[in-house]
């Protein structure tokens, strides 16, 4: 697994092939609009040159020049017969030429090098029009204004003349026009038929290169692919490999980021693979320096390992390549908790079986000493203290004794319908002869309150329940008791004023050889053995047992069993 960049030649012969193929593809992308730019040019050049401006330029040139000579001849015949009908032609091109006029102007707008011109032409019509009208005006006066107009022909010859000569140079610049179309055009031309005789050629040398080396490359690229779907198939089959390993394994590259983070990474840490990938280490992990410090030491020791608010006991061993490392770490947690309740239970049973042990063997030594006075009541209170502390050794061994039948799952119940009230106040009176006298115990429970239970099982809880009460109240208090029927189930409480429980220890003390007081600095000693029993056993009746306590204040526990009806 590579983290490093290399160069691999499959990407790159891949690479080359793509930058080739690509510049062939733009080039004939170029070629094609090259061509479609020279098509649309042909014909913007066309239709701008011919149809737009030569055609009409040269049309209405020439049309001009026919309507004046329809001017002419009605107004020539005019003068010969001085007929009105006879100005018919003169009359029909009249609004034609002012037509012509207006378009050639219109023209010079988009080729003002015609302008001239076409002043020159619009002045010399003019000129030829207030010619023509005075011919005829002279004609309407009769024989003697039809003779002076007849008189006058040379002068009109010599207008129409200058007419001619302007009309002429405008289509002699209409044909220039036209020639610089044709060139423009041309040029046109010629530069596409380059570009795509360039392009053309540059494709063909592209293809002419990909036909002598893309056979090579491509052989490159299918075996390099080949190679890298074996180390992928590899490598996927070692990711799922790992996927379903116990142990946590994550990948660092040279930087300590992490590369790889499998399920049972997430499992251990509670981080998720896409929270945890492409960061470093130490963010993700604040004990890495722990964990190294254990490795560099020899692997051996137990670490703790602190993760998005989690805590656990780990073991790590690492492997170290060019490219970073492999961490593997495994939880050991339930184990050192397990290793860690074991030293708790040696040092509590130890604790509590040497006292009641201790005042046995006292009792016994001083029975037995020679020297004793006989006095039957010294007998009878040494008798009576060998009697208790052999009791507390059977509790304290029953205890250990249930516990582990429980952890084996070995003990049965004898489920049956009892009657919660008087079952909870025997042990209240049993729990009055035990109590001191600074301690008082009262009940508070309603007659035939039923639930489905083990009598023995249950009354077992409350006792533990109220000798834990009498017990964690060394200064003395009301211990309550109350029994009452709610949500179709029934509930017990037993409440005292004494010690109370600190927050923080109020989620483990139902563990297994855990005790609020474990250095018994309030004088409370205990195998941390009864309120575990006491859950569990309520687990295996459906039934709840939870706490509410405040430190100095009291605690109340609470037990909920279902299923219950009255009689």
């Amino acid at each position: 697994m590579a983290l490093g960049r290399r160069r691999d030649p499959a990407l790159a012969a891949r690479g080359r092939t793509r930058i080739a193929l690509g510049t062939m593809l733009l080039l004939l992308a170029f070629l094609a609009a090259a061509s479609i730019f020279a098509m649309n040019r042909l014909y913007t050049t066309a239709q701008s040159r011919y149809v737009d401006e030569a055609f009409p330029l040269r049309e209405r040139a020439r049309d001009v020049v026919l309507q004046m000579l329809n001017e002419e001849t009605g107004v020539r015949g005019y003068l010969i017969t001085a007929d009105r009908g006879s100005l018919q032609p003169y009359t029909a091109a009249r609004p034609v030429v002012r037509s012509d006029l207006a378009g050639l102007t219109d023209l010079t707008k988009r080729r003002p090098e015609i302008a001239g011109d076409v002043r020159a032409l619009r002045a010399s019509v003019e000129a030829l029009d207030k010619y023509f009208a005075t011919q005829i005006a002279l004609v309407t006066q009769g024989t003697s204004g039809q003779a002076r107009a007849q008189g006058d022909v040379l002068a009109g010859k010599r207008r129409f003349d200058g007419f001619r000569a302007r009309a002429d140079q405008l289509l002699v610049r209409s044909d220039r026009i036209v020639s610089s179309a044709e060139a423009s055009q041309r040029r046109t031309f010629r530069r596409t038929l380059g570009l795509v005789v360039v392009a053309g050629l540059l494709i063909a040398a592209i293809g002419i290169t990909l036909l002598l080396y893309l056979p090579e490359h491509l052989k490159l690229i299918y075996d390099r692919e080949r190679e890298a779907r074996r180390l992928a198939e590899r490598g996927d089959r070692a990711s799922r490999a790992l996927t379903h390993v116990a142990d946590a394994v994550i990948l660092l590259d040279r930087s300590e980021s992490i590369r790889y983070w499998n399920p049972a990474a997430v499992a251990l840490t509670g981080i998720p693979e896409e929270a945890a990938l492409n960061r470093s280490a130490r963010e993700v992990l604040p004990d890495l320096a722990a964990i190294d410090g254990a490795l560099g030491a020899g692997g051996a020791a137990l670490v703790p390992l602190r993760a998005e608010g989690r805590e656990s006991w780990l073991t790590a061993s690492e492997g170290r390549f060019e490219d970073g490392r492999v961490l593997v770490l495994r939880d050991v947690t339930a184990e050192h908790q397990l290793e860690r309740a074991r030293s708790e239970f040696l040092a509590t049973a130890s604790h509590e079986l040497r006292t009641p042990l201790a005042a046995v063997y006292g009792a016994a030594r001083t029975l037995r000493r020679p020297d004793r006075p006989d006095d039957p009541e010294l007998v009878s209170r040494l008798l009576l203290v060998i009697e208790e502390e052999a009791q507390r050794l059977a509790s304290i061994v029953e205890q250990i004794l249930v516990s582990a039948q429980l952890d084996r799952d070995e003990v049965r119940l004898n489920r049956q319908v009892a009657d919660v009230s008087a079952l909870c106040a025997s042990v209240v009176e049993s729990a009055r002869l035990r109590a001191p006298t600074v301690t008082g115990i009262e009940l508070d429970a309603p007659d035939g309150v039923l639930a489905d239970c083990d009598p023995d099982r249950l009354r077992q809880v409350l006792a533990n329940l109220l000798d834990n009460a009498i017990k964690y109240s060394p200064g003395g208090g009301d211990v309550r008791v109350r029994v009452a029927e709610r949500n179709g189930g029934v509930r017990i409480e037993v409440a005292d004023q004494g010690l109370g429980i600190a927050p923080e220890a109020q989620g483990r003390i139902f563990e297994k050889f855990y005790r609020a007081d474990p250095d018994m600095l309030a004088g409370v000693g205990g195998s941390g053995l009864g309120l575990y029993i006491s859950r569990e056993l309520m687990r295996r009746m459906d039934g709840t047992l939870v706490v509410r306590s405040l430190l100095g204040a009291g605690s109340t526990f609470i037990v909920e069993l279902p299923r219950t009806r009255k009689l």
